[in-house]
This record gives structure tokens, sequence and C-alpha cells, in this order.
């Protein structure tokens, strides 16, 4: 059994490169050796199918082999019915792969015209692919036709931004797909180290990307809408939902210091309204952020603010907006925040000088947002 398993990661890896770029170097040896380990399976197959408990032990096997993000199968599952026809399916693989060399691609349909089953399954292919192309061109029609009547619903003006309306589109797409893969690895697949390791692997790759991390919290927003939550205050922290823990986890454990200058502030606050543990997470880089403040001029009225290390993205200007957004927000963030800043000491240092977050409660923004919510006990 352990041979066997050992072999088809060997054939799992064959399959990834036959569906993918790695067959654009493909050479003819490549090529049979693919269709041999095939044949291998497919012989393997014939001998354990009439020995259940051999073939369950397989299938669990094999499960846990492809439960990672480099699974080249889709929505096929590895499994012992698959390696039984693995022929067939190593020339779907090669026959929709347009890296294949033209070479090998001609020695593909030659191969398949000389097999009157492979003739049926490449006309079957081919209607396949046909269909599969007219529904993705349908689907791009339908969200243009969203996209606009989106736009002309919600706002109006020539100062609208179709971009701007185009990138949320493509934001909550991404975190709906990445919801997909989450639920497919996380709660359909073997909990194992190496499914999670791989999982994490691939958020990394995602949050390096533009809009990365906007995509990875909208994926934590919209999986909670999914569930339902309630206007009180966080009712979950994660624990309730597999897909949220592990995504929740990940996030608080990578280091992301400068997230709130990639993500909008009024994302971040939707997540923090309803996970606590990011809530204090946020709201500990806000004022670390504030301690880090230093007055470099002051006048009768008004003081200059700078953070020690002179980066201008950590400007008095930005901290008001997070504080601003986070009591802007749902009533128990705001009452939160609002006790928070208000019970910070002030630095034994300099006793008759306002700290930079009296500074900030004092301004006409905060002072509006307070009166209007009631905040202030």
């Amino acid at each position: 059994m352990d041979d066997l398993v050992q072999k088809a990661q060997i054939f799992l890896d064959i399959l990834t490169a036959a569906r993918g770029k790695g067959a654009a170097g493909w050479s003819m040896e490549d090529l049979e050796r693919a269709y041999g380990w095939a044949r291998y399976f497919e012989q393997a197959y014939a001998r354990i199918r009439s020995k259940p408990q051999i073939a369950d032990r397989l299938d669990r096997r094999l499960k846990v082999l492809a439960s990672t993000e480099a699974s080249p199968l889709g929505h096929q599952q590895f499994s012992p019915q698959l390696l039984g026809d693995a022929e067939q399916f190593v020339d779907q693989a090669l026959l929709q792969n347009s890296y294949l060399p033209p070479m090998l691609y001609s020695v593909v349909l030659r191969r398949c015209g000389q097999n009157l089953g492979s003739q049926n399954q490449l006309m079957k292919d081919a209607v396949a692919f046909s269909q599969l192309q007219s529904a993705v061109q349908l689907i791009g029609h339908m969200r243009e036709l969203l996209h606009r009547d989106h736009s002309e619903l919600f706002h109006s003006g020539p100062e609208v931004s179709d971009c701007c309306q185009g990138r949320g589109i493509q934001v909550q797409t991404d975190a709906s797909l990445l919801l997909q893969f989450l639920r497919l690895h996380v709660v359909e697949s073997a909990p194992t180290q190496r499914t999670r390791t791989s999982i994490g692997k691939k958020l990394q790759e995602i949050v390096v990307q533009q809009q990365g991390w906007e995509t990875v919290l909208t994926a934590l927003v919209l999986n909670v809408g999914t569930h339902g939550t309630t206007s009180d205050g966080p009712s979950i922290d994660g624990e309730s939902n597999p897909i949220c823990r592990f995504l929740l986890q990940w996030v608080l454990q990578t280091e992301h210091n400068r997230i709130v200058f990639q993500v909008p502030s009024s994302l971040l606050v939707k997540v923090a309204a309803v996970y606590f543990s990011f809530y204090k997470t946020y709201l500990s880089c806000l004022v670390e952020w504030g301690k880090d403040m230093v007055v470099t001029g002051h006048t009768q009225q008004d003081r200059t603010w700078r953070h020690r290390t002179g980066d201008d993205h950590y400007s008095f200007e930005e901290l008001l907006s997070h504080v601003l957004s986070l009591l802007k927000g749902p009533l128990h963030v705001a009452t939160a925040t609002l006790k928070t800043l208000q019970s910070l000491p002030a630095p034994a240092t300099s006793p008759l000088n306002r700290t930079i977050w009296e500074e900030i409660l004092q301004t006409p923004e905060i002072i509006s947002i307070i009166q209007e919510k009631n905040l202030q006990e």
C-alpha cells in the first residue's frame, strides 16, 4: 500500500505538469512516461477493485495526498476510480493544455484517433470546452451589466470612478473564490499539517499581490455574512466555523504591521466588529503607533506630530482617520475604542502636555462623532 501511494505521488506530479505550464518543456520521453504510469495504475486498479477494504484504504490515502493547493484535478477527486481511467484522464489533460508543444499535441490527437473510446471522449471534451467558453463569455457579460447597474443605482455624476467600482467587484469575486478554496481544503479534506502549510503558502502568495490583504479580510467578512451574526457585538471569534478559525489565526500570526496602509479602514473596522481578537490587534497597532509619535513643532493653538522613524505613512492625519473609522463603526466597537483611548496614561515626563490621544479626541471630527452617537457617559 505504501509503495502504491508513493507511486501515486509521482503520478500526481505528472498530472500537475500535464494540466499546466510544466508540459511546455516536455519531450517524447516525458509523454511516454506519463502514459506508462497511467497504464500502470489502470492495471493496479484492476487488481484491487474486487477488494473493497483495500480500495477504501487507498481512497483515504489518496484524498490526503491530494488535499493541498497543488492538486491538479480541479473538482475531481484523486481516487482509485480515477486511476482506473488514468490514460483517459491524461488524454483530457493534455488535449486541454495550450502549453503542450505542437509536435506532442499532434501525437496525442493521433493517439485518441486510433481508439474509438478516445474518439468519443474527444468529441465530449470538444462539446464541454465549447459550453465552458460560452459560459465564461456569458458570465463576463453579466458581470459587466452588474457593474453598470451598480454604478447607476448607487452613484451619479461623472466624478464616479469606474475603476474603483470594478476594483470592489474584483476583490469580492477573489474573496468568494478564496472561500471556496478554503472550504474544499479545510472542511472537506483531511485537516493535516501538510494541508495547513500548503494553504498558508497560498495565502502568502495572495497577500503579496495587489489588493491581496483586502481579498483575505473580505473573505472573513463574507464568510461571517453567510453564517450570520448579531448587531450587539462580536458573537463569534472564528471558533464556531473552521474556515473563520483557520483564516483568522493565519491573519493574526502573520507579520502585517503595514496592513493598515494596504486595506481601507472601513474594511478593517468591519472585521474588527466581528472578530474580537482582530479588534484587539488592530487597536494595539494604533496604540503603538501613537507611542512613536513625537512633537516636532508647536504654536499656541496646535502642535505638529511626526513618527520617530520619519516614515510619512505614519502621520497624525492617518492615525486620526483610523480612530475616526473605529468611532464611526458599530456601537460596541466605538464604545470600546473610546474607553481604551481615554484610559491610556499620560507620559510621566510631560504631565502638563496633552498626549496625542487627548489631542485626537479633541479634534472637531471626533467630538462630533462622540456627541452624535452619545458615546460619552
